[in-house]
């Protein structure tokens, strides 16, 4: 049976024009062409299989001859030779390719290929399909649960293991030290947080109204929910490094990522009937004391 690109699953199915951008070819019409291939699509196939392989949530690590664990330094799992593995072993309706002709025939470098690959990964349709499909039930507790308390506790907790559990984000990790090397690399993170966070954002419209609340002066809702998305991913890295830190309690009012959560909505919240007031930056210096120093 005879393959397409509409016969990929999404979101290898969609238009990658302006998202891979480095194959090779004379012509803009074979570029043009090659760009939306099953050939080019079956690549960024194989390259994705490797980062969730190598990055998703860890399974036991058993020991090696010698006492050692098996340990991955950066990107060294995406290499020419893994990659031409991987894709030979494809599954159909993806196009398996044999040996390193057809990858090099594609792309003039091996670094080019990871650009295009890492601006297709953090592109926003990738990161439903991994992380969108719970959203909807999370963003419902914040709105309708009895306890917006309770709610807040709940989200967060699930929100952050969520997190952990996602390749892309312990891929963004790593992308991110290193993005003084790549210009390009600011791109890909900045599309990736553009799909993740426009869906949040209308969550907490939804939520604030809701429960009878708006945003205090001084603050816009990109602003919200940008802080809220900081204090996540800084707790997601946390608990990636520390899991058993224990700051996610799962009793009410011992999750420390929701306290900070309900800090913050405490400050940016207020009463929808309440006049307008003053931003937290004025509230706070005005309650300021003045410090005095001793002779």
């Amino acid at each position: 049976m005879t393959y397409g690109k509409k016969d990929l699953p999404y979101p290898y199915s969609q238009d990658f024009s302006g998202i891979v951008t480095r194959v090779k070819g004379v012509r803009e019409t074979t570029r043009a062409a090659l760009v939306n291939s099953l050939k080019v699509a079956s690549y960024l196939k194989a390259g994705a299989n490797l980062v969730e392989r190598h990055l998703g949530a860890p399974k036991v690590v058993t020991p090696s001859g010698d006492g050692c664990k098996e340990y991955w330094s950066g990107l060294n799992f995406l290499s020419e030779r893994a990659l031409s593995r991987e894709v030979a072993n494809l599954e159909e309706p993806f196009l398996r390719q044999r040996g390193t002709g057809p990858y090099r025939s594609t792309w003039a470098s091996h670094d080019d290929y990871l650009n295009d690959l890492l601006a297709f990964l953090f592109h926003e349709m990738n990161y439903d399909p991994q992380y969108g499909a719970e959203l909807e039930t999370r963003g419902d507790w914040l709105a309708t649960d009895d306890s917006f308390v309770d709610a807040v506790d709940r989200s967060i907790l699930h929100e952050v293991m969520a997190i952990c559990r996602m390749p892309l984000f312990r891929l963004q990790l790593i992308v991110c030290a290193t993005a003084d090397r790549n210009d390009g690399i600011h791109d890909t993170i900045a599309s990736n947080y553009a799909g993740a966070l426009a869906p949040w954002a209308k969550v907490y419209e939804q939520t604030i109204a809701t429960r009878g609340y708006r945003l205090r002066e001084g603050i816009t809702l990109e602003q919200f929910t940008n802080i809220l998305a900081a204090i996540v991913e800084g707790f997601a890295i946390r608990q990636l490094g520390d899991p058993g830190s224990d700051l996610l309690g799962e009793e009410s009012g011992h999750n420390l990522a929701g306290m900070a959560i309900l800090g913050m909505m405490n400050s940016y919240l207020v009463l929808a009937d309440e006049p307008r007031g003053p931003t937290l930056r004025e509230e706070f210096e005005g309650v300021q004391q003045p410090i005095e120093y001793g002779e």
